[in-house]
């Protein structure tokens, strides 16, 4: 027989943050603990709302499948002398309270041995389900736990009711000091306790104005969205992440609309949707691609027809923007430069100067970045707009309104930089300064300045010994050096990263010698993985990461690798790098002499190597890597006939010496380009 059974934890107002790891939690924990059980069933499905957590298991058997256990015992020699039971049989059947109908002799690795072979009966659901509870709600873990009675309970919420049921009966299961029931709570405005049972759990709470599955709950708000769309005749504006948190607030959402005052229109609108979505949880609506004054609120519950959920919202959000105007309008009595001083009393980081300090290092590093690719621009006034944008890059944290609205950071800058006269160049380049990663700039302004920012941020962690380690980076230095990598990349520069990473070492007044390795090292593991985000194979960013000071170039020759790799030519070019490869690489001197070649096909091979370098060198200036990998390939046919006809290891020493060298050299030639030897795997050697 079967039946579904219950949990439900019944909590405090359940954080949204914390919803999505719990349920990951739960659905990666509870099948293995049924299969380990050996509990059969048809599908569990794992449910929230503000006030409760739970997980119903469809048709679960009434008892665990029966299983055979085996045990090895004794040998036969030692257990029986002259075939009756010794002390060792008697002593292995009593501790297994074993009958002679529970043993059998069985042969293993030409030895005879006594086995306990016995069928257990599996234990019934309502003994091994509350096992089962007991350990998934105990060992779940959370961001920020809370503790509450006497501190020895920890739970994300304290718990303030259980039910635990299999079919109509009531698990023995005490948590937290909450002994589970049947009895449940409604909606905590309309309803109090309500029995349940598992057959009809969702139906009986939705009765009582609690729709338990966030799925239902989600397909709600939603469809509420698009009715008030329709009425209002509206765009809404249906943030995914803003719908969730409604979900996880919410056990019976309801739409309410509301409007703020016409004056506040005049504010832009991005401090109007902050205010409105951000700070109070609502949706903002537009009408004819401006802002409405109608927003969109949901409140738990059925219908408010005295209009007082209504009136709430108006009257908080009212008084917000009242609150954001005043700053606004404060703000802009001053130009945006003014409050670039204001940055000289803030700390940036400790050990790593003010938010004034960083600017002056930023605005450094950005005309270094520059002057490394000035020639290619025919912008006369980049560098003057590049300046501008970093000095004035940070100066909106002095503004009263970023001070409130910390998410408005960047894109008041650019607004108050427009207000102030500044160009599009220098207003656009502050807001994309803030911005992340992205596939396409407005302004080169804002791709400079935000790549010299993220350096220095680099850059300066690792010199005050703030280095990531496994999975802990405080201060976002992968995201940071990911930013760097894809920005350069996007945007075509041909810079020269350690350069910039010395520099920025000479600005904070520390020796980038001391920190090379741990900085280079790392920036190569992180390249590497760059590159792989952006769909190339491990080989061929493992073949491409040294690369990572140059990461345009090095994206180029990674596209370069993967279309060429797979031609004949190339895989029998790998094999050949492989037989000079594995000859020199204990070799470290390059000093060769020409003259004490000897066979026509060193000389050859010689002669070919030169050509093919000049050729190399010439292409590299322009970032040609098919044309470089093609003069590499063109090496394999004099590789194979030096091979073939010339004896390295000679027997006279300065001509085995002199041969190395030139073979040492020859290896470099491939790995200044790619380190080919992470392309050998799958490559007949």
């Amino acid at each position: 027989m079967k039946n579904n059974a219950l949990l439900e934890i019944g909590v405090e107002e359940l954080p949204p943050s914390e919803i999505q790891f719990i349920v990951k939690q739960i659905n990666d924990r509870l099948p293995k603990l049924l299969e380990n059980k050996r509990l059969a069933y048809k599908k569990f499905e794992v449910f929230f709302a503000s006030r409760r957590l739970g997980v119903m298991i469809f048709d679960l058997s009434s008892k665990q499948t029966d299983t055979i256990e085996e045990k090895k015992g004794p040998a036969e020699k030692i257990a029986y002398k002259n075939g009756e039971p010794t002390k060792a049989l008697i002593g292995f059947m009593k501790g297994n309270n074993a009958t002679d109908e529970d043993i059998e002799i069985k042969e293993v690795n030409g030895g005879r041995y006594i086995f306990l072979k016995r069928k257990i009966e599996g234990k019934t659901s309502e003994i091994i389900l509350p096992e089962i509870f007991k350990e998934i709600i105990t060992k779940l873990e959370f961001k920020r736990p809370m503790r509450w009675g006497d501190g020895n309970y920890k739970f994300v919420r304290p718990v303030r009711w259980l039910v635990a049921m299999y079919g109509d009966k009531v698990l023995d299961l005490t948590i937290f000091g909450n002994k589970a029931g049947k009895t449940s709570r409604g909606h905590r405005f309309f309803y109090d306790v309500i029995d349940v049972t598992p057959k009809n759990y969702f139906e009986q709470l939705r009765e009582s104005l609690v729709i338990a599955r966030p799925s239902e709950r989600k397909e709600r708000v939603k469809n509420e969205l698009d009715r008030i769309a329709e009425e209002k005749q509206l765009k809404i504006n249906r943030d995914p992440n803003l719908i969730d948190e409604t979900v996880a607030m919410t056990e019976y959402p309801r739409a309410v609309t509301g409007e703020f005052l016409d004056k506040f229109l005049k504010l832009p609108q991005e401090i109007i949707i902050v205010t409105i979505k951000h700070h109070l949880r609502t949706f903002p609506a537009y009408k004819n691609n401006k802002i409405s004054k109608t927003f969109v609120a949901f409140q738990d519950g059925p219908d408010d027809p005295e209009g007082n959920v209504r009136e709430g919202y108006e009257k908080v959000i009212n008084a917000r923007l009242e609150d954001a105007h005043f700053y606004y309008e404060k703000d802009l009595a001053k130009p945006l430069e003014h409050y670039v001083n204001s940055l000289k009393d803030m700390v940036f980081q400790a050990g790593l100067g003010t938010y004034y300090e960083k600017m002056l290092r930023t605005k450094q590093l950005s005309d270094l970045i520059y002057q490394e690719f000035k020639s290619s621009s025919t912008d006369k006034d980049l560098k003057k707009n590049i300046e501008r944008t970093a000095i004035l890059s940070r100066a909106d944290l002095g503004t009263m309104v970023v001070y409130e609205f910390p998410e408005l950071q960047g894109i008041i800058g650019r607004i108050y930089a427009q207000e102030s006269g500044e160009n599009y160049e220098v207003s656009m380049g502050i807001q994309e300064f803030y911005e992340p990663a992205k596939e396409n700039f407005e302004t080169v302004t804002g791709a400079i300045t935000g790549v010299a920012d993220r350096i220095d941020t680099f850059v300066g962690n690792f010199a005050i010994g703030n280095i990531p380690t496994g999975s802990k980076d405080p201060y976002a230095l992968r995201r940071k050096l990911n930013y760097i990598f894809k920005t350069v990349t996007n945007m075509g520069w041909d810079i020269d990263l350690k350069n910039l990473f010395i520099k920025s070492a000479t600005l904070l007044d520390r020796s980038y010698e001391e920190i090379a390795e741990q900085i280079e090292n790392f920036a190569e593991s992180r390249y590497e993985a760059f590159l792989m985000e952006n769909s190339f194979s491990l080989e061929v960013a493992r073949a491409s990461k040294q690369w990572w000071y140059k990461p345009h170039p090095g994206d180029l020759l990674a596209r370069s690798l993967t279309s060429m790799i797979k031609s004949e030519d190339f895989e029998k070019l790998l094999i050949a790098y492989q037989r000079v490869h594995n000859i020199s690489r204990k070799h470290d001197s390059i000093e060769y002499d020409g003259k004490l070649f000897v066979e026509k096909e060193e000389k050859e091979l010689f002669n070919a190597y030169v050509k093919a370098k000049n050729t190399i060198q010439r292409a590299l200036e322009e970032n040609k890597f098919d044309l470089i990998l093609t003069e590499l390939i063109n090496l394999k046919e004099p590789i194979d006939n030096y091979f073939d006809n010339v004896f390295v290891m000679d027997k006279h020493a300065d001509i085995r010496l002199n041969r190395l060298c030139f073979l040492k050299a020859l290896d470099q030639l491939f790995l200044d380009i790619a380190d080919l030897s992470q392309l050998l795997s799958g490559v007949e050697k």
